[in-house]
This record gives C-alpha cells, sequence and structure tokens, in this order.
C-alpha cells in the first residue's frame, strides 16, 4: 500500500480551474520533487493535501484511510507536516523554545505529567537539532539566525512532529549555495526513515534529492520519472525547460 494516494483531484475557482485532475502516488519513505512552471498548481496541490484548502473532486487518501473531507488539524494529527515558502518560527523565542513548542502541539495537554523530567522531548531536540546543524545555537533568539538557519529551524519544528508525510515548498528559497547544499544533506538523511514531497525550483538541489520528479502542467500531470527521464522528455522541455534543458 502507498503511503499517500492522490486520485483525480480538482481545485477550482469560480470558472478558473488551478488543479484539474491530478493523481499522485508515493510510497512509505520516499523523496518525490515536485516540478512545474509558476501556476502549475504545485503549491495548492500541498494545501489541498493538508487540508488547508478544500478540494472541488477527486479523493486523497493517507494509509488507507480516505482523508478528503478532514479539516488542517485532523490531517496534521494523522502525520501530514507542513513547512511553508516563508518560515514560520516563532522570531522572539530561542531555537530550543521553538522546538519544544512543535514538539508540545503534537503531545498534549497531559504529555509532561507522564514525562514530568521531559527527557523524550529533550532527547528529541538533541537529534533534531544534531540533525539541521543548529546544535550550538539551541540559546539564540530565532529572530538573529541567518535566512538558512531560519529555514532548518522550521524543518527541525515539522521533525519535532515526528510526521509520516513531510510537505516542503521550497526549503532552499534565498538560500546560498553552501546552504542549498546542506540542506540536500539533511533532505537525504531524513529518506526512508520520513516521507517527503518537495516543491523547488532549483535543480541543482532536486539533482541532489530525488528519487523520483513529477512535473506539472496547468494543473494536471505532464511528466514522471528519474531526472535523466524528465531531462529528456520532449513535452517538458518544450513547456517548462526550454530549449536548454536543466541547468
Amino acid at each position: 500500500m502507498n503511503l499517500l494516494e492522490i486520485n483525480s483531484i480538482t481545485k477550482r475557482y469560480g470558472d478558473y480551474t488551478v488543479i484539474d485532475g491530478f493523481s499522485l502516488s508515493i510510497k512509505n519513505g520516499e523523496l518525490r520533487c515536485l516540478l512545474g512552471p509558476n501556476g502549475a498548481g504545485k503549491t495548492t496541490c500541498l494545501d489541498l493535501i493538508s487540508g488547508r484548502q478544500p478540494l472541488s473532486g477527486g479523493s486523497i487518501f493517507l494509509n488507507g484511510v480516505d482523508i478528503t473531507s478532514s479539516n488542517e488539524h485532523q490531517i496534521a494529527r494523522r502525520g501530514i507536516g507542513r513547512k511553508f515558502q516563508i518560515p514560520a518560527v516563532f522570531k522572539e523565542l530561542s531555537v530550543m523554545d521553538n522546538l519544544e513548542v512543535a514538539y508540545g502541539k503534537e503531545k498534549g495537554p497531559f504529555y509532561n505529567m507522564f514525562d514530568p523530567g521531559n527527557s523524550s522531548r529533550n532527547k528529541k531536540i538533541q537529534e533534531i537539532s544534531e540533525l539541521i546543524g543548529l546544535q550550538d545555537r539551541l540559546n539564540v533568539i530565532s529572530g538573529v539566525l541567518s535566512h538558512g538557519e531560519t529555514q532548518w529551524l522550521e524543518i527541525g519544528m515539522v521533525l519535532m512532529q515526528d510526521p509520516n508525510l513531510m510537505l516542503m515548498d521550497e526549503p532552499t528559497a534565498g538560500m546560498t549555495e553552501k546552504e542549498t547544499y546542506k540542506t540536500s544533506q539533511i533532505f537525504n538523511s531524513l529518506k526512508g526513515r520520513h516521507t517527503l514531497i518537495v516543491v523547488e525550483h532549483d535543480m541543482s538541489f532536486v539533482r541532489e534529492i530525488a528519487d523520483t520528479i513529477t512535473v506539472m502542467h496547468m494543473g494536471q500531470l505532464l511528466a514522471e520519472g528519474s531526472i535523466s527521464e524528465i531531462e529528456n522528455n520532449k513535452k517538458v522541455r518544450a513547456v517548462y525547460l526550454g530549449t536548454e534543458g536543466i541547468h
């Protein structure tokens, strides 16, 4: 059974169709990159998976459970975590505080009663902070972090919720080349342990991380395959990559 099954989903705003009969299957532990030109429907697709927007048609199944009509909070509880294009961290709090808040949101109001020393939380914070490279920045106020560090913190906050499926919307936007490379290392370390759908424009980053690439165009599936298959797909080159291919 696939972790995620998207069946002919549609999203309309009045007479305007953003997603038009789009289908997608994601295996457990897979890292899937979702590509396409601006306006292709990539972010809207993530909105529909996460329950941020309601579907106009079609269905979505997570672990065999129909989540089509579930709201955003219910879907998050089922194990879908989301990172947005613009990092949503609490800038007045420290890195550690942000990670603690993210952990507590998923544990309910009584979790401290059963873990009075917060040993599981502290272990999780140490593990995640090392993975995102912020173990030496835990006491730093998040508002003074660099752009790349802020992006990594939000990735860490999603990981603190231990999601089955992570939705990542342009995680390297605004990053330096060095920061982008480090982010690719983070994502590659997550493969197998988490399932990821990554919307991204940086093709060098996509080359580093993608198992399979899905290309959208005008809300529909245009192509799917490995990086080499996508690079050599004539339809993709015509509508998205241009005559010079992926850079």
